[in-house]
């Protein structure tokens, strides 16, 4: 199954997934999730499984300037996230290819093209890139790599397919976007996280001048996916229920965010300090996971501006639902 992750000015993730009716988990961010026993798991690598590579075809066009080539900006980008607290991703760079068409991309390579140009930019003016990744319905599918899948939810293949006319930066320097922090944010994708409504959060669906750091939320995310089997810090979670104050009935897909309340810096200075939040799952019920000993407010917002439903589309449907509510008021304590 195929799902596209699409990046723009006002970024929109349009995945394609079978809608699913089953009560969801509550993440520490949006997860992409694939059905698995009447349940929703994370998709994710098995880096077991088969080496996992980004495969680049170097080739760029003139909309893409700046004193640094391609490779090692997509490197700096790929090691922002292997480089995270408490996660464990085992990706290294592969042969260059010379695929022109994201359509013709093998199934044992994971492209990332600048001159890709089957790639449908036109349902979005503002699109920046597409990352566009295969994931296993279930165990025992052929995974593309002379081997059988492991689980539901697996990931066996993913491309990142960048605007060609969009202008592009590579050392972040002129008025054109920045190369790196697109790159950072569709290689989340290419992990298997969905936009986060943090706004400091990478993985926000509304593209930054220049944000090539990650922020707690995508820390907390990228771990709780892949977590590293002795952590660097060790981490808590907060729970709860939101429900309406007149009625008590539970409200679903509000975003809960804890936010500390101390100038404590749990990381290094290259992790920028953000809340970490989540969607209540249909029942009202969330926990915030990966939190830093600290104190914190927990906010719950509806998701109706910058980011909202279309950002986060299918949400709903893989939760029996129509849309994530929006019909209450901003409470925090």
């Amino acid at each position: 199954m195929s799902r596209g992750r699409w990046l723009s000015l006002a970024l929109a993730c349009a995945v394609t997934a079978a809608a699913l009716s089953l009560v969801l988990p509550a993440f520490s961010y949006l997860s992409e999730l694939t059905r698995s026993g009447g349940t929703a798991v994370p998709d994710h690598w098995d880096f077991q499984a088969f080496p996992v590579t980004w495969n680049l075809n170097p080739a760029t066009g003139s909309n893409i300037t700046g004193s640094q080539n391609v490779a090692n900006v997509m490197q700096a980008a790929f090691n922002t996230w292997t480089t995270s607290p408490n996660a464990t991703l085992l990706v290294k760079r592969g042969a260059d290819s010379s695929v022109t068409a994201e359509s013709s991309s093998p199934s044992n390579i994971n492209l990332i093209c600048f001159v890709c140009a089957d790639a449908d930019f036109n349902k979005d003016s503002e699109a920046l890139a597409v990352t566009i990744t295969t994931t296993a319905n279930a165990a025992g599918e052929a995974d593309g790599h002379g081997g059988m899948t492991q689980f539901a939810g697996q990931i066996v293949k993913a491309d990142i397919i960048f605007n060609q006319k969009t202008l592009y930066s590579t050392d972040g320097t002129g008025s054109a976007q920045d190369l790196q922090t697109v790159a950072t944010h569709e290689i989340g994708h290419f992990f298997g996280l969905d936009h986060s409504a943090v706004v400091g959060a990478v993985m926000f669906p509304f593209a930054a001048p220049l944000k090539q750091t990650l922020g707690y939320d995508d820390v907390a995310g990228i771990a709780s996916v892949y977590p590293k089997a002795v952590p660097d810090m060790a981490t808590g979670s907060i729970s709860g229920m939101v429900r309406m104050a007149n009625t008590g009935a539970a409200v679903f897909g509000a975003h809960v965010y804890a936010e500390s309340t101390s100038s404590v810096m749990a990381f290094s200075s290259t992790i920028r300090k953000t809340p970490i939040g989540t969607l209540t799952a249909p029942n009202g019920s969330y926990t915030i996971q990966g939190l830093p000993p600290d104190s914190y407010v927990v906010t719950a917002e509806p998701l109706d501006s910058p980011e909202t439903n279309s950002d986060v589309p299918d949400y709903g449907p893989v939760s029996g639902q129509d849309a994530v509510q929006t019909n209450f008021t901003t409470r925090w304590h």
